[in-house]
């Protein structure tokens, strides 16, 4: 544990962890395989218990990073078009982005809301309103209050664990990100069952 002590505190408290935390945010929005809801939620945790990183510039990086990546799959899609990336042949990808079309007719401010919380869910919606011409003006809109509430959301559950454990900073920080992950894997779940659902006509 001292270990971790030395090596994790003097980076939480270096500047360069707004830099990483932003990068992978960033990556995050293409490649949803490591969720940067763990990054932020950790460092939040530090925040609340050691006063490094400060949470007002993790608040915005993690907001700024969310929109970057959000609009830069947007673009991608766009670029790409439908054909393309139906080419990919990526059957979970090619399934999300059925459902992400239909959705997107119906209700487009729900879904862009709620599957920013989602990662692979994020993924093909952004991708989805690229590729079939989604208005870009009601799309940014969207895409930044769904960042807005993503970073609010992960840092305000980071925080609360850090005090809660402000005698043991790492502690926190581990308990806050496996709490994420417990909340992202049921969402991800719920959102399952929602598609379930409307394939049955439920």
């Amino acid at each position: 544990m001292d270990f971790l002590h030395d090596i994790i505190l003097p980076l939480a408290a270096s500047p360069w962890i707004y830099l990483i935390a932003l990068a992978l945010v960033i990556l995050d929005g293409f490649f949803p395989l490591f969720p940067s809801e763990a990054v932020i939620v950790a460092l939040a945790a530090l925040a609340a218990s050691s006063e490094a990183p400060h949470l007002l510039p993790l608040l915005l990086i993690a907001t700024l990073g969310a929109i970057i990546a959000d609009n830069a799959t947007y673009l991608i899609g766009s670029l790409l078009g439908r054909q393309r990336v139906e080419n990919l042949r990526v059957a979970p990808l090619t399934h999300l982005l059925g459902w992400a079309e239909k959705s997107l007719q119906t209700r487009p401010a729900m879904l862009v809301l709620v599957a920013r919380f989602i990662p692979w869910a994020r993924l093909a919606v952004n991708l989805t309103a690229g590729t079939v011409s989604y208005p870009y003006r009601r799309f940014a809109p969207l895409c930044m209050l769904a960042s807005a509430l993503w970073a609010t959301y992960n840092v305000a559950m980071g925080y609360l664990a850090g005090r809660w454990f402000a005698g043991n900073p790492l502690l926190g920080m581990i308990l806050a990100v496996v709490f994420a992950i417990v909340i992202g894997l049921a969402l991800d779940k719920l959102i399952g069952l929602a598609r379930r659902g409307n394939r049955l006509g439920v």
